[in-house]
């Protein structure tokens, strides 16, 4: 039977496809979707050749946006400018009074393009693009124009930072999904953070102009900006080292600027110092400038639930500074969806609208996993109350397109917001010819698994949560072939969509950035399958087959368990991908436990091919007397794991721990999700890899279980003492201590 979710999509997916009537069979879903949009019939067929008018006077980037899909010549007669030009003095009266607005009307033969301003007709040719999309041109009448103000993204994760080439391509994106706004702030750039002082050398300044250019000729605006918190000395020769570098990026063509005080404590987290430092470069600087567009600030108080943490007037001291100064504001903690709520609260705490800096769809706390569902959680009504939203996206750059996507949808008109409709058209959008395959594998990466900011998505594989709700427990209690062969029937429709990517993998620049996710999905998709084999072997007492299935799936597991994205040398981070972690995951380990247990009960043959593990594979928070095991001085040589008393929710990354068994040697090993150093059999990190690079024989663990937790033995060469905590971290025991294996899922 087809479930009523699967039934819902499918009818979806039907009407944004555009299979309807007749009269509207060459209707296109327009995103994001306009204010007002009045559809007629047909106009004409898509024009191979179009005649221009008012092109001298119209917004240039504009004319060669249309020009890119439509040659001049005979053929439709395409009127385009802004308010003001005689090209389209006719329609004067329907465009709209906003920024950025635009009016667009198609009659057979002829197109007419009005912008409010040059972004405004730039905007109206994007979606006459989508209108145009159609082998049949509809009629139509669009009035149309942003409901929120600075829509955007903001590169501000920890991670491998995009390159020059996946910034180039997020701006035409940007361009096409009318967001305008671009923030600056790559932790990895050190002319960003660590050399903030010094100026671009004349190649990497190159690089940052042309950056700037092609953000501009998109309608993007480029907002460079500086992380100085983390030394700044608070003295004239440091303000105006900033004056000096800002008017470096200003000559480069730069008109909008940020500074970043996000994640600084202690002395350098002074509000009052960070009011008077605006304050002064506003004045030096912003004031000296009147074509600069913005001037924006990241407090190092960024999110409510940190109060307590800072000077308690902090979000006062900063409220001084200069009203036109926006201030970003991640919500009510540092992975929030935002609500009216939240901007009552703190608007009268700054003195103005936040600038909203969304933490999503950023993983760089939960790497391990893609966050590809829909766009949900944020109030419509919550983005009247704001100077601007950006969205943090993932170090994955064409994999974050599924969801600022439809952020684009939801900032231009949030009213008409439709989350699922939204993500249907999107991973069409993207994924052309194959969004189905697209699709079911997105269903499998939705959920963020457990993290120190709680944020869940708990929409993950809808068709397997149904079967697990409906066969798992009856399942346990009887013969269902039919519940087997409803499993069977998703996880190989799992593995075929992956499959489908994979084959498409080597020409699509998204695919290829994700493969390693599309791998891990393709051996689920498989393993669910042997699993459903294992379930018929074991009612039809077919201990041969039982064994052979379980081989073939523990086989893969161990396959899928060692696939890692971002491993070369010199990554910021290394992820091990996570996929269908929320139900998938769970059912299988489940599912396979129970079976093999109970094989072992009913028959004696090959009973030695199931391993007696502590520990399952997989990344775990390590917990001793209320104090986790961290990494601080990640990234360093040498060193040793401490425990610390706080969870880390800046780079969680550093108490997160990667567990692996060893079948060679029996045996664990220790890593650090962070930096990837392994813990050795003194308990310290290691000193380098040519100097003491992994051995097996020295470096893994055996992991028991101990009432209340676990606990750690050396192996091999390095002897039998325990590895437990003393005041700082773990060193060589005789006895042993109990430490808590929490799991990352």
């Amino acid at each position: 039977m087809i479930s009523r979710t699967l039934l819902k999509s499918a009818l979806a997916a039907a009407i944004i496809t555009g299979a309807a009537t007749a009269a509207t069979a060459q209707q296109t879903a327009i995103s994001p979707t306009p204010q007002r949009i009045a559809w007629g019939q047909k106009a004409f067929d898509r024009p191979q050749h179009i005649s221009l008018k008012g092109a001298e006077t119209a917004d240039a980037d504009a004319v060669a946006a249309l020009l890119s899909q439509f040659a001049k010549g005979k053929g439709v007669k395409v009127v385009i400018g802004e308010r003001g030009d005689k090209a389209v003095r006719a329609v004067a009266d329907s465009i709209p009074d906003h920024p950025q607005g635009y009016y667009l009307r198609v009659r057979p033969g002829e197109v007419i393009i009005a912008g409010n301003d040059p972004t405004g007709t730039y905007y109206g040719v994007q979606t006459f693009l989508q209108v145009a999309s159609q082998p049949e041109v509809m009629s139509v009448d669009v009035t149309d124009w942003p409901s929120t103000p600075f829509r955007g993204v903001v590169e501000g994760f920890y991670g491998n930072a995009w390159s020059f080439d996946d910034r180039v391509d997020q701006f035409a994106f940007y361009g096409s999904n009318k967001l305008d706004t671009y923030i600056y702030g790559p932790k990895d750039d050190p002319y960003h953070r660590a050399k903030w002082r010094e100026l671009y050398p004349a190649e990497e300044a190159a690089r940052m102009k042309a950056l700037n250019d092609e953000a501009r000729r998109h309608k993007v605006r480029f907002v460079w900006g500086i992380h100085p918190a983390g030394d700044h000395q608070w003295n004239d020769a440091d303000n105006e080292a900033t004056v000096r570098k800002f008017e470096q990026m200003y000559d480069l063509g730069f008109r909008n600027f940020s500074i970043f005080f996000d994640d600084v404590f202690g002395k350098q987290a002074d509000g009052k110092l960070h009011a008077q430092y605006m304050d002064y470069v506003k004045r030096h600087f912003i004031d000296r400038h009147p074509d600069i567009e913005l001037f924006i600030m990241c407090p190092s108080l960024y999110n409510k639930a940190w109060k307590g943490s800072f000077q308690p007037s902090y979000l006062a001291d900063i409220s001084v500074m200069d009203p036109s100064i926006k201030v970003m504001w991640t919500g009510n903690s540092v992975v929030d969806m935002i609500d009216v709520a939240d901007m009552e609260w703190i608007n009268p705490q700054i003195g103005r609208e936040a600038f909203i800096w969304l933490n999503y769809p950023v993983t760089d706390y939960c790497i391990n996993h893609l966050l590809m569902g829909p766009f949900t959680g944020n109030e419509p009504e919550a983005t009247a109350m704001v100077s601007g939203f950006t969205a943090n996206p993932m170090e994955y750059a064409r994999a974050s397109k599924l969801s600022l996507f439809s952020n684009a949808d939801f900032l231009w008109n949030p009213s008409a917001y439709d989350p699922q409709k939204s993500w249907l058209l999107a991973t069409g959008r993207l994924q052309p010819g194959r969004a189905d395959a697209f699709r079911k594998f997105c269903l499998y990466n939705v959920d963020l698994g457990q993290n120190t900011h709680r944020l869940r998505r708990l929409n993950e594989s809808p068709e397997l949560k149904a079967l697990i709700d409906a066969y798992e427990h009856p399942m346990s209690r009887a013969y269902l072939p039919e519940a087997a062969e409803a499993f069977a029937a998703e996880f190989a429709a799992l593995g075929a969509a992956a499959t489908t990517l994979l084959e498409a993998a080597p020409t699509d620049s998204m695919l290829t950035e994700i493969r390693p996710w599309i791998e891990v999905a393709r051996m689920l998709g498989r393993r669910g399958v042997l699993a459903t084999e294992m379930y018929n072997a074991l009612f039809k007492a077919d201990s041969v087959s039982f064994v052979r299935h379980y081989l073939d799936y523990a086989s893969l597991t161990d396959s899928a368990s060692k696939i890692a994205s971002r491993d070369f040398p010199g990554s910021v981070k290394v992820a091990y991908p996570m996929v269908g972690s929320l139900y998938a995951e769970p059912l299988l380990r489940r599912g396979v436990s129970i079976m093999t247990d109970e094989y072992r009960h009913r028959f004696g043959y090959r009973t030695d091919v199931f391993p007696q593990l502590a520990l399952e594979n997989g990344s775990y928070r390590l917990r001793h007397d209320g104090k986790w095991l961290g990494n601080p001085d990640a990234g360093s040589t040498g060193g040793r794991p401490v425990w610390q008393t706080a969870e880390d929710d800046v780079n969680p990354d550093r108490q997160i721990w990667r567990v692996t068994y060893d079948p060679a040697t029996g045996r664990y090993s220790l890593v650090n999700a962070k930096d990837g150093r392994y813990v050795n059999e003194r308990g310290a990190f290691t000193v380098s890899d040519t100097s003491n690079p992994f051995d097996a024989e020295w470096h893994t663990f055996v992991i028991e279980r101990a009432d209340n937790g676990f606990t750690l033995r050396q192996g091999g060469n390095a002897g039998k003492k325990y590895l437990a905590p003393d005041s700082d971290g773990l060193a060589p025991a005789e006895a042993p201590a109990t430490i808590e294996f929490i799991p990352v899922k």
